[in-house]
């Protein structure tokens, strides 16, 4: 599974765990920071000190974003220095926000990210239950519950990898990283089987053994 994942996924869903949708960034990482603000200064009841300084921290994050991913189009990048630097810019970016918001904005913050990064999980995660539908009949009530299921695991892998990302890979490391994958999977499986038939399920499992051996 994770032969499978780029670079790209890990490091930009954890740049979108600081604010906003798929729309908030440009292809190098810029922050759309005038449609940011208009969103944060009414959910988080800015004042107009606040304003300004959020702004200017949000011009510079975007700014810090281009230079950590500056690379990202090189034939072999670095990856382990981007989601490194990537982390470094997203804590740098955060701590400066405390000194700005108030504790209750941060935390009204913190549940707005939180949020908009479920729905932008559950939004992938719908195009591969359209994929499943017809193989696994899938009612309407079925395929929307199964979208905060597999939304959410593929939040937590991505979680993991991004983690991970930037520390070296000993034996204990990528035992821990392969753990936590696998408890991802199970919680992913267990939810899943609470949605579908056992039939489903049977069918669900014999698609994923096809896609594994179509893919060597």
């Amino acid at each position: 599974m994770l032969k499978m994942v780029t670079w790209r996924l890990p490091v930009l869903a954890m740049a979108l765990t600081v604010f906003g949708t798929s729309d908030t960034l440009a292809q190098r990482g810029d922050l759309d920071v005038e449609g940011i603000m208009e969103e944060l200064t009414v959910a988080l009841e800015l004042t107009e000190e606040q304003v300004p300084q959020v702004a200017g921290l949000l011009q510079g994050f975007g700014q810090a974003l281009n230079e950590a991913t500056a690379t990202a189009e090189d034939e072999e990048p670095d990856t382990q220095k981007m989601i490194g630097d990537v982390k470094a810019a997203r804590a740098a970016f955060q701590q400066q926000l405390q000194g700005v918001l108030t504790p209750e904005q941060f935390t009204a913050l913190q549940e707005l990210v939180d949020e908009v990064f479920q729905e932008i999980f559950e939004s992938i995660a719908e195009l591969k239950i359209t994929d499943m539908r017809a193989p696994l009949e899938l009612t309407d009530e079925q395929a929307e519950a199964l979208k905060p299921v597999m939304g959410g695991a593929m939040r937590g892998l991505v979680a993991v990898i991004f983690e991970y990302g930037d520390k070296r890979m000993g034996i204990r490391t990528k035992l821990r990283m392969a753990n936590a994958l696998k408890s991802i999977q199970a919680e992913m499986k267990a939810g899943m089987a609470e949605v579908l038939t056992p039939e489903q399920m049977e069918a669900y499992e014999a698609m994923k053994a096809a896609q594994k051996e179509e893919q060597g």
